[in-house]
């Protein structure tokens, strides 16, 4: 009887440790969502840019070809709710972070630029979309990163999963319209992601409103 027992006991630890060890596995492997100011305070975010070692990358807003909604402009750019969300993503961003010590990119497609223009102001265009996208996405990254200086890369949904993928992460965020993907540059010149943020779960500075 005492030997049944103990073997309940030691199955019970085992799936109770089995469980833990899962869990943490997969928290591992899972992008922090940084969707109250408490979490983007705790995550060094702030710090990081008034350093100038943060990359963040943007996904443009809603495409108009695969919308019911009124394009802004050419079919092939964004949606005008799309425009509108870009507006307030820009506004809470600016009142969030200082601008000054970053250079802003886009990838030359019609939907990105509209995007960066209305959230950010106009950008420089990258060569084409591909060029900050792939496998080597982390060193086409920190050619483009200057000391120093955060750098902003307005892309696509394909370039933002390229750098969770060499990143190592197993669970990857999927990236909505709109949406943002922080990293840090570290002083052996790698790039850690930091967390992602939905464009609508983005925290209201109260003096932005």
């Amino acid at each position: 009887m005492i030997n049944v027992r103990l073997s309940k006991t030691i199955l019970i630890t085992s799936l109770i440790g089995a469980v833990f060890f899962a869990y943490e596995a997969f928290t591992r492997n899972t992008i922090e969502n940084l969707d109250s100011k408490k979490k983007l305070t705790d995550s060094g975010l702030f710090e990081y840019w008034k350093s100038g070692n943060i990359i963040l990358l943007i996904r443009h807003e809603e495409r108009c070809d695969r919308s019911s909604n009124p394009c802004l402009g050419p079919d092939n750019g964004i949606t005008v709710s799309g425009s509108e969300r870009a507006k307030r993503t820009g506004v809470h961003l600016k009142a969030y972070f200082e601008l000054d010590n970053t250079d802003l990119f886009t990838s030359p497609t019609t939907r990105t630029v509209q995007t960066s223009d209305i959230m950010l102001g106009k950008a420089s265009l990258l060569s084409d979309r591909e060029a900050i996208c792939g496998n080597d996405i982390t060193d086409k990254l920190l050619k483009h990163k200057e000391t120093s200086r955060n750098l902003i890369v307005v892309t696509h949904n394909t370039c933002m999963k390229d750098l969770i993928r060499s990143s190592g992460y197993q669970h990857s965020w999927s990236p909505e319209y709109g949406s943002l993907l922080f990293a840090k540059t570290t002083n052996k010149n790698e790039i850690r992601i930091v967390g992602t943020l939905n464009a609508d779960e983005i925290p209201k500075y109260p003096s932005s409103i």
